[in-house]
């Protein structure tokens, strides 16, 4: 199947001119800018093919006097048409880059019902917007303070702000398939055996004579627990956030050794985290692990270029599991 690609109008050019050529009727050239001035769909390789043709006749005309029944153009316009040209061909060659990422495979085959949703997907691009911030702003400034205040190595530093993500995240995942088993199981608890609900152990021998009421219940359950964990998930903050303080952190750093920015960086990436972990179904943070090939579809580089990953430096994000990728991870080559 041809990609197709949009030629801009002559008027959107930096340079914009005006000739008189002729090319002949069945020139590229001539079919690439009648299309061009009505701002229509143009054929990629039609417009690879007509480029050439032009440079053709632009060499023709640095290297033998223009025969004026067939061209009238001072050499600054020759010039300018060239600026044009190379104008094009970048823009063809960023039209195709970007399609070529958009058709990577990246997206499911079959995308779930969050892909269309409006709502739902308009709330995980802003997290995520607001996850790219933590990035230019919170991570910038703790890296200063640890390698500044603390005297750590850039590249110690950098390690322990992510591995700051990657504990939020395993912590954060254990406490959402909790929480919700839990939500789930206090309303079944409750339509069960609404007397006695969730107190005294009854309900383990009531869902043994009553499994297939205990499962279609489940599935009516989920879809409400769901949009309530949806719209409440700010409120578990504090608590996720005090339970990363004591459990995960002294991993990464002496708790009695914080100071203000690189608090303010952790307690940014534990609420990010949370609330995008808390979605059903999560968004996904996606980070390499050294030594595997870097993959440059989902990273780029943070300083220098290379084959094999040294080490993830921020994430890339993604709208779910099997759901587009948002927003491009750095990472740290060999």
């Amino acid at each position: 199947m041809r990609r197709l690609i949009k030629i801009p109008l002559i008027s959107e050019l930096p340079l914009a001119i005006n000739l008189r050529m002729d090319f002949g009727d069945k020139s590229k050239v001539m079919e690439v800018l009648n299309r061009a001035f009505a701002g229509s769909v143009v054929d990629k390789r039609i417009a690879a093919a007509a480029i050439r043709e032009f440079e053709g006749i632009l060499e023709d005309l640095y290297t033998r006097p223009p025969q004026w029944e067939m061209v009238t153009m001072k050499r600054e316009e020759v010039d300018k048409m060239r600026e044009i040209i190379k104008y094009q061909d970048k823009k063809i060659k960023d039209i195709t880059e970007r399609v070529n990422r958009m058709s990577h495979g990246d997206q499911p085959e079959h995308p779930l019902p969050t892909d269309k949703d409006r709502e739902d997907t308009n709330r995980r691009l802003y997290l995520a917007d607001s996850f790219r911030d933590i990035y230019d702003k919170e991570w910038r400034a703790a890296l200063r303070e640890l390698t500044s205040i603390y005297r750590w190595r850039p590249q110690e530093a950098v390690y322990a702000l992510m591995r700051v993500i990657r504990n939020a995240c395993d912590l954060c995942i254990n406490i959402a398939e909790d929480q919700l088993d839990k939500l789930l199981l206090g309303m079944e608890e409750a339509m069960v055996d609404p007397i006695n609900g969730g107190n005294g152990g009854k309900m383990k021998n009531l869902f043994k004579d009553h499994m297939n009421v205990y499962s279609d219940g489940m599935k009516i359950a989920e879809k409400y627990a769901v949009q309530y964990r949806n719209d409440r998930a700010e409120i578990a903050v504090p608590a996720v956030l005090e339970l990363f303080m004591e459990s995960k952190l002294k991993m990464i750093i002496d708790p009695v050794k914080l100071k203000r920015d690189l608090k303010a960086y952790i307690t940014k990436v534990v609420e990010l985290v949370w609330l995008m972990t808390s979605l059903h179904p999560p968004m996904r943070l996606y980070w390499q692990l050294q030594t595997e090939r870097v993959n440059t579809d989902f990273f780029d580089f943070y300083d220098r270029k290379g084959d094999f990953v040294n080490q993830t430096v921020w994430p890339a994000v993604f709208m779910h599991n099997t759901g587009k990728m948002i927003y491009k991870g750095q990472t740290v080559a060999m």
